[in-house]
C-alpha cells in the first residue's frame, strides 16, 4: 500500500517511516500538511497518516484541503497525535478517522492500517 506520512517531529517521522516500510508499505514522508497536500496530488496515496500539530498546515486543515480536491477526496486518513480528544473534537476531526495517541501503540496502528487495506481490497 502507498502511504503518505506527515509528521513534523523528525525522530517520530523516521520511526514511523521505518515501521511502515518494515510492514511492506511504500512510504513517502513530509514534515507538514502543506507538503502532504502537494505530494498527495502528485502521488495519489492509498492512505494518509498524519499528526495534528504541524507547522505550515495542521492535520485538521490538511484533511479539509485534501477533501476539496476530487482526486484526493475519500483517501483514508489515520491520525497519530498527542492532541487530546477534546482538542480533536473542537477541531472538527471526523469521528470516522481513527486516532492513535502518542506514544504510538504500533499494534493499534497496524490494525487500523490492515482495516484500510481490507477496505481497499488488499492493496
Amino acid at each position: 500500500m502507498k502511504i503518505l506520512l506527515a509528521e513534523d517531529d523528525e525522530p517520530v517521522r523516521n520511526l514511523l517511516t521505518d515501521f511502515l516500510s518494515d510492514l511492506g508499505h511504500e512510504v513517502m514522508s513530509v514534515e507538514n500538511g502543506q507538503e502532504l497536500v502537494k505530494l498527495a496530488l502528485e502521488s495519489r496515496p492509498d492512505l494518509v497518516v498524519t499528526d495534528m500539530h504541524m507547522p505550515e498546515m495542521t492535520g485538521d486543515s490538511m484533511i479539509a484541503m485534501i477533501d476539496m480536491y476530487p482526486p484526493l477526496a475519500g483517501i483514508p486518513v489515520i491520525m497519530v497525535t498527542g492532541a487530546s480528544q477534546m482538542e480533536l473534537a473542537d477541531a472538527g476531526i471526523p469521528v470516522e478517522i481513527p486516532i492513535i495517541t502518542k506514544p504510538v501503540d504500533f499494534d493499534k496502528l497496524t490494525a487500523e492500517i490492515n482495516k484500510v487495506a481490507e477496505k481497499l481490497g488488499g492493496v
